[in-house]
């Protein structure tokens, strides 16, 4: 039988697996000149960029390319034997194709998402004939794929299509010429954002800004808040907010920006993702303010399309009469063609044809500058992300401010790009969170794009020009507890109205027959539930331990919590397939239980729910816990819960390392520690 923790009072003393002998890291040399130090540091940037390019695309190899149709398929990385619907358009003008299953079936549930990159194909088609689109919307049984451009003409013809995964080719090639462009800046902005980046040049700022005077648009922000706004105003060229989870981030940076617009200053907004782009466009919405949302439309939140920058070209008065221009164009040009074709047309009747569709052409052309211009100037706020940031119309306007946000999640490279139109930067995000996923391997945190530019100017600056956010407004304060003095110091406060919640003070909850503890840890050592290797990924899953929480889903769900509510979440994609199909099933309509999320750890990172299951996976004789060990990984899987937590796993297997032991530990001190023998 297997032992738990308990069976190991003193966890320094019981015999850990041998540990592999580890280089000695180099120690990081002094160089004196500053062109030294730039040359230095972008080719070790550059480099890694070539790696983490070559790892992606060895990757794609691996898993489409070399793969038979039917491997692809069931990986998720293309449909096949699709039906072409319905054609039709969306607002910003792209053409969108619906198709389905010829045998009518669901679509695989893990397969292309909205907003992934597909490429377009019939039965042989040249691969230089297929059109890149995007998902613009999925259900169960139809797939949408948005179009910029005219479509191939063997797509009118063809009866059976295929979508799968297009490599995004453009993406690597704009940081490089990022990169580029801040390592030869000389005399600029960029050039000193750069050098205070190495610690070559300090940080200037302004005078002090009184927090008892300044005029705050939100006055319900929290002192520590207030002094995040007062300071970024105090900088000259950067601050760092970093925001631990729960603690109003997002709050913090509306109000920033919001008092850029007040003072008729301009906002360059960039996140890594495009739902973190695609929140902020929400906010700062719901404030009425003047944003643009720049990006592919199809990989933009159906709720802020209107606020895209293409929706608001079709949108504009203009755009009318523009169509009737075409329509008036078409019309003489098939007119001129058919006299043509009979011989019935004199010299002067084609001349003053081509008169008048020249000037259609020219009213055409004057009437789409009319409406760009008229757009992106009244664009105080340009929202996009940090790829989309390298679109060249942004070089067509200056910005006062650059805000970027959950920067701990973009690569260096990336981060460069929208940084090379600022004015001052604030950059937020919570290092303590998970890094940007990276592919390639360097050893060493050091030598690795997973350490981000927001990292190193963390390491670099002063106390002036940081702050850490400290009230959170979203945690019990027995969840928040533990990961506080694991990764904040001690320093979190659960602000006096979540500091007790319970799930019993949800209307519809009853409490029958549910535990009120807020965070348990529910051991499944001894029950023999073994992990499970998924082939092919590298993946792990645990059916006994996936059959244990949906026995503890039935009891919140009983007890009335709504399924809205609720998450279940795992490091281990397999586990949540898994899950996903215990839950689901292939039912057409699973009813309201479909409203339940079941998602990766990293993938639910920025999110949060009244309930909260993590299913750990890990359990064997080896102690091996996989990706388990970067604690910064359970640090987000445990502050997504609002009123309870429930994680469920293996203490013999993850006890080894000291931080799940002082978590189990901590877990007895608030009466949440519970064997699943009970």
């Amino acid at each position: 039988m297997a032992h738990t923790y308990r069976d190991h009072p003193d966890p320094q003393k019981r015999k850990a697996p041998p540990k592999k002998k580890l280089e000695k890291p180099e120690e990081r040399e002094i160089w004196v000149g500053d062109t030294a130090v730039i040359e230095r540091h972008f080719l070790h940037l550059n480099k890694l960029l070539r790696a983490e390019e070559r790892s992606e695309q060895d990757r794609f190899q691996r898993d489409f390319i070399d793969q038979k149709p039917e491997d692809r398929e069931r990986g998720g990385k293309a449909i096949y034997r699709l039906e072409l619907l319905d054609v039709h358009y969306n607002p910003s003008g792209q053409k969108l194709l619906t198709f389905a299953l010829k045998t009518k079936r669901p679509l695989p549930r893990y397969s292309l998402a909205v907003g992934d990159i597909v490429r377009l194909s019939g039965f042989q088609t040249p691969e230089a004939d297929c059109p890149v689109g995007a998902v613009y919307e999925r259900d169960r049984t139809r797939i949408t794929v948005a179009f910029s451009g005219k479509l191939p003409a063997w797509v009118d013809r063809e009866n059976s299509f295929q979508l799968s995964v297009a490599a995004n080719l453009s993406t690597y090639e704009r940081m490089r010429e990022a990169l580029r462009l801040v390592k030869e800046a000389d005399h600029s902005r960029i050039a000193v954002l750069r050098d205070i980046s190495l610690g070559l040049r300090t940080p200037k700022f302004d005078d002090p800004v009184s927090v008892t005077k300044f005029p705050f648009l939100d006055s319900t922000l929290n002192e520590i808040q207030q002094k995040a706004v007062c300071m970024a105003h105090e900088a000259k060229d950067v601050l760092l907010v970093h925001g631990p989870p729960g603690t109003g981030k997002s709050r913090v940076l509306i109000e920033i920006i919001r008092q850029a617009v007040a003072r008729s200053e301009t906002v360059l907004v960039s996140a890594p993702s495009n739902a973190a782009c695609d929140h902020l466009v929400e906010c700062l919405a719901a404030h009425k303010a003047p944003v643009t949302r720049l990006g592919q439309p199809a990989r933009v939140s159906e709720r802020i399309r209107e606020h895209t920058f293409s929706y608001k070209l079709a949108a504009h008065p203009f755009a009318k009469m523009i169509e009737e221009n075409e329509a008036r164009l078409e019309q003489i040009s098939r007119q001129k063609e058919r006299r043509q074709v009979r011989r019935i047309i004199e010299w002067e009747e084609r001349q003053e044809m081509r008169t008048e569709i020249e000037q259609i052409r020219k009213d055409i052309r004057d009437l789409r500058a009319q409406i760009f211009k008229q757009v992106w100037n009244s664009s105080d706020i340009v929202v996009a992300t940090h790829v989309g940031a390298a679109d060249p119309i942004i070089k067509a306007k200056s910005f006062d401010w650059v805000i970027i946000d959950e920067a701990t999640q973009g690569i260096e490279p990336s981060t460069w790009i929208p940084m090379l139109y600022a004015g001052k930067v604030i950059m937020a995000g919570d290092h303590c969170q998970l890094p940007p996923t990276v592919h390639s391997f360097f050893k060493g945190r050091e030598g690795s794009l997973a350490l981000t530019l927001f990292e190193r100017f963390y390491e670099k600056l002063g106390d002036d020009s940081k702050i850490r956010l400290e009230r959170q407004y979203r945690m019990h304060e027995n969840i928040m507890n533990f990961p506080s003095k694991k990764f904040y110091d001690g320093k979190l406060v659960a602000d006096e109205r979540v500091r007790c919640h319970q799930l019993t003070d949800l209307p519809f909850v009853n409490g029958k027959g549910l535990d009120l503890t807020p965070a348990i840890f529910l051991d499944t050592a001894g029950l023999g539930y073994e992990e499970e290797g998924e082939e092919g990924t590298g993946s792990w899953s645990n059916p006994q331990e996936a059959k244990r929480v949906v026995r503890e889903l039935d009891k919140i769900l009983k007890a009335g919590v709504r399924p809205a509510d609720i998450a279940i979440i795992s490091p281990y994609s397999a586990q949540v397939k898994l899950l996903t199909g215990m839950m689901m099933g292939d039912s057409q309509d699973p009813g309201e239980i479909r409203e339940l999320e079941i998602d990766s750890v990293d993938a639910f990172q920025g999110r949060e729910k009244e309930v909260v299951i993590v299913s750990l996976v890990r359990s064997n004789s080896e102690g091996e816990v996989g990706f388990l060990a970067d604690t910064r990984r359970m640090n987000v899987a445990i502050t997504r819960a609002k009123r309870k937590l429930i994680l469920v796993g293996d203490s013999a297997t993850l006890c080894r390392l000291p931080f799940y032991d002082d978590l189990l530990k901590y877990m007895e001190t608030v009466g949440g520690y519970q064997s699943a023998w009970e």
